[in-house]
């Protein structure tokens, strides 16, 4: 008799993980139906790449600080597209006297995936300044980068 309860206590055991089975995959199907399931199932196990935009003044340490009135001046920029698609750049370029914006140029550039393009930008200041902030603003990315300027 003892072989027969062991037979039985083994028969419920797999009878149970049966049913549990059975269960998962009925509420796995179920769950699956629903998009909002579905897409944090895809999400939680596919990997995505990191997607972000570089930009950076080119040759830092040329940049202008000491400026003189009603002469042209100039820096280059680059913006790196590593978006994973191709992206349209609206940018402005400006310079912020004690809080006031002044702008110097608004533009657009369209950039491939994975490519850059370095930008000229020119200014000439008109009045007379002590101290001043430049700054490219790429619009929609909200991403800055800025350097300071003064009078000679």
């Amino acid at each position: 008799m003892s072989e027969e309860i062991k037979n039985n206590k083994i028969m419920k055991k797999i009878g149970i993980l049966l049913i549990v089975t059975v269960f998962l995959l009925v509420v796995t199907l179920i769950l699956v139906k629903f998009t909002s399931v579905k897409e944090a199932l895809i999400l939680a196990t596919s990997v995505r790449p990191e997607t972000f935009t570089e930009l950076y003044f080119e040759n830092h340490l040329s940049l202008p600080n000491k400026v003189t009135l009603f002469k042209k001046n100039n820096f280059k920029f680059t913006i790196h597209n590593l978006e994973n698609k191709d992206m349209k750049y609206p940018y402005e370029v400006y310079i912020d006297i004690n809080g006031e914006k002044k702008i110097i140029y608004i533009n657009s550039v369209f950039i491939k995936n994975n490519e850059y393009k370095t930008i000229t930008a020119d200014f000439i200041i008109t009045i007379p300044i002590q101290r001043a902030e430049i700054v490219v603003n790429l619009i929609n990315k909200k991403q800055q980068i800025n350097f300071w300027i003064e009078e000679k």
